[in-house]
């Protein structure tokens, strides 16, 4: 589904991803781990095209999109839920829906509202609701919830834990499995190593922009030392 390789890219005159390559399968959950600043933002918006990497090739679906912009990716099934949400506060959970909606692709069951409602019990309660009046775990789901109107074929999520209270990870960490089952392909990068487990089945581990680290997401838990080294705070 994706195939990441050598990829270089820069904010300015400073070298942030320095040859970064992985591959996501069909249907494959793969989280990226790393301390802050290890270059996992920096991945996800090169692949979405908010960065335009140096060099490297960005493969989505057999076709190399490193160069195409970020509305054409999310043409061909590449959805992206940023860090930072991103929602519209002023349009309610109806309309931010409608913003992020996309045809159905084929070989793919198409997200309907009633669909990401079943997903998402909370956005399905407030439906008429502005964005802004709704805490950072509903707006985390609502982001995701819009992004998958898009019927995306691979599903980017930056941090989608980060801030969230316990329980609400845990709801994001079941939608998260549900969209697995779907058979959706997904890559999210994360700093929490047990919401990791719990969605994900390969990792990769950044450090300074590099991949320091990649196997299974169990052999990883089974390995002090490693995640010691590169994900302890």
């Amino acid at each position: 589904m994706l195939t990441v390789e050598g990829l270089n890219s820069f904010y300015g005159q400073a070298h942030i991803l320095h040859d970064v390559g992985f591959a996501v399968g069909p249907g494959e959950a793969v989280v990226l781990l790393g301390r802050n600043g290890a270059g996992k933002s920096t991945v996800m918006k090169s692949l979405i095209g908010l960065v335009q990497p140096a060099t490297g090739r960005v493969q989505f679906g057999g076709r190399d999109v490193a160069r195409m912009e970020p509305y054409r990716r999310a043409q061909l099934g590449l959805g992206y839920v940023p860090e930072e949400r991103r929602i519209f506060a002023e349009l309610t959970v109806m309309e931010n829906l409608d913003v992020g909606r996309q045809p159905a692709r084929d070989g793919l069951r198409p997200w309907t509202t009633a669909r990401l409602f079943d997903l998402f019990p909370n956005l399905g309660a407030m439906r008429q609701r502005p964005g802004g009046r709704m805490s950072g775990g509903e707006q985390q789901m609502l982001t995701i919830a819009r992004t998958l109107m898009g019927n995306p074929r691979l599903l980017l999520l930056d941090e989608p834990s980060e801030g969230l209270s316990p329980l609400i990870v845990e709801q994001m960490a079941a939608a998260i499995r549900a969209l697995r089952q779907e058979g959706l392909s997904i890559l999210l990068a994360e700093q929490n190593l047990h919401f990791a487990a719990e969605v994900a089945t390969q990792a990769v581990i950044l450090e300074g922009g590099q991949v320091a680290w990649t196997g299974s997401v169990a052999a990883l838990q089974a390995d002090g030392a490693t995640h010691g080294r590169y994900l302890a705070v």
